[in-house]
């Protein structure tokens, strides 16, 4: 029974976590923002372990209850002497009028409707950068900046983006070039080839197609709000290291909270180096301490999150293993 009642108690946790969960992810801040790359694993495991804790919660259902039978013998017998075999509970079923295989099928049909989403917005992504790729390859010229060579177009005052590398990389205004300083323009293109470079983009796509559509729980929401803030001081800290602090946060100044220049040449899911005002953590970062407990409280909840689940696969793969014999 302690698996029941370790399973009743996470799904208690993640309930709540899932509605007061934004108020820690934000208390915990203070230490993210020093880690911010584990900040990023750490914030894309909630909504991956929610998930894992509703799955095994799923499967755990189908050990307790018992539904009428919808499955042609003897393929009805064979599963119904796997979850026999596989309850920890012993043979006490609750009657029901839902048939069992749905519980068993629920986990692997929503994942599936969630990868073919995915994959129809990653070809959509595909076609908006490609045709952002045709657009630069008319505006655009190769030019040494820094010692590295980059895309650079005329005007379009302030303009620093990236894209994934095969639709172009990094690209700069000549605008913005003439208006940094050589140390501030080093920061911004360290600052954008980290976005290249660490896979940035590949996140943010991740965000939009498994966290996004399910903001309508705080949790996610905060989620899918506080993974790109994180990536842009991940692409900082780059900068930071490579050109120093002071001109990094010179050029942040110059450049501003907004995004400048003709927004179609970065297309939608172009990264850009202006944004939220991070100036003051570079220069003044907050105290660790008032992030600690906050922090302790969610590795706690992942880590209660990720027993549950391990322990019901473990449970379901060992009677597989073993052939599905009766105790």
């Amino acid at each position: 029974m302690s698996l029941l009642i370790g399973g009743i108690c996470v799904a208690v946790l993640a309930f709540v976590l899932a509605w007061a969960g934004p108020a820690l992810v934000r208390a915990a801040a203070p230490v993210l923002m020093r880690v911010p790359r584990l900040a990023v694993f750490a914030l894309l495991s909630l909504p991956l372990l929610s998930w894992a804790v509703v799955s095994a919660l799923s499967l755990m259902a189908a050990w307790l209850l018992k539904g009428p039978d919808v499955l042609p013998m003897p393929i009805g017998d064979v599963c119904q002497r796997c979850l026999i075999a596989a309850n920890p509970f012993g043979g006490a079923q609750i009657d029901t009028l839902v048939p069992v295989i749905l519980f068993l099928l629920l986990p692997p049909a929503v994942s599936l409707v969630f990868l073919i989403r995915a994959g129809l917005q990653a070809w959509r992504r595909h076609r908006e950068n490609a045709e952002t790729a045709r657009l630069l390859g008319r505006q655009a010229v190769d030019v040494e900046v820094a010692g590295s060579t980059v895309k650079t177009v005329t005007g379009h005052r302030h303009l620093a983006f990236s894209l994934p590398r095969r639709y172009g990389g990094v690209v700069l205004s000549a605008d913005l070039c003439a208006a940094l300083e050589p140390g501030e323009l080093r920061a911004v293109l360290e600052h954008e080839r980290a976005h290249v470079d660490q896979g940035h983009h590949a996140i943010i796509a991740l965000v939009d197609a498994f966290v996004r559509p399910l903001r309508f729980i705080p949790l996610f929401a905060e989620v899918a709000a506080s993974v790109p803030l994180y990536l842009e001081i991940a692409a900082d800290d780059r900068a930071r290291k490579v050109a120093g602090t002071p001109a990094l946060a010179g050029a942040l100044l110059k450049i501003g909270p907004q995004v400048g220049g003709d927004s179609r040449l970065g297309g939608s899911y172009a990264l850009n180096i202006a944004g939220p005002d991070r100036v003051r953590q570079l220069v003044a970062p907050v105290r660790m301490s008032p992030g600690l407990l906050p922090t302790a409280a969610l590795s706690s909840a992942l880590a209660a999150f990720g027993v549950l689940f391990s322990s019901v696969i473990a449970t379901y793969a060992g009677v597989l293993l073993a052939g599905c014999t009766l105790p």
